[in-house]
């Protein structure tokens, strides 16, 4: 789930992915996007089997303003869930701190 996603939901973020889980059981897999430090943390105290981190690079298919760019592994270290990379991400990069590359709709084992 995007950011915008869970505010739609709920002004608080926590409480939407609280509600959210209410609804999906805890036998679907449930993420949500983070973009920095501080959406990490708070990931971080919410009901999660994993985050998508990003936008990794430049995608021709959304205009993205904060690239992580080698900023991303890094930044991944600090999330207790298991990190998906997104945003122009290829089957050769290469991170210590992430456990799925996300290629266009497709979700790979790092």
């Amino acid at each position: 789930m995007g950011q915008e996603d869970l505010a739609k939901i709920d002004k608080d973020s926590e409480y939407a992915v609280i509600k959210i889980r209410e609804k999906i059981g805890k036998e679907k897999l449930l993420g949500i996007s983070t973009h920095n430090k501080s959406e990490i943390l708070r990931a971080n105290m919410m009901d999660l089997d994993y985050i998508g981190l990003g936008a990794f690079k430049q995608t021709s298919t959304k205009d993205v303003t904060n690239l992580l760019g080698d900023t991303l592994d890094e930044l991944a270290a600090e999330s207790k869930h298991k990190v998906a990379a997104i945003g122009g991400v290829k089957l050769d990069d290469k991170f210590k701190n992430v456990s799925y590359l996300v290629i266009g709709s497709g979700l790979y084992e790092s």
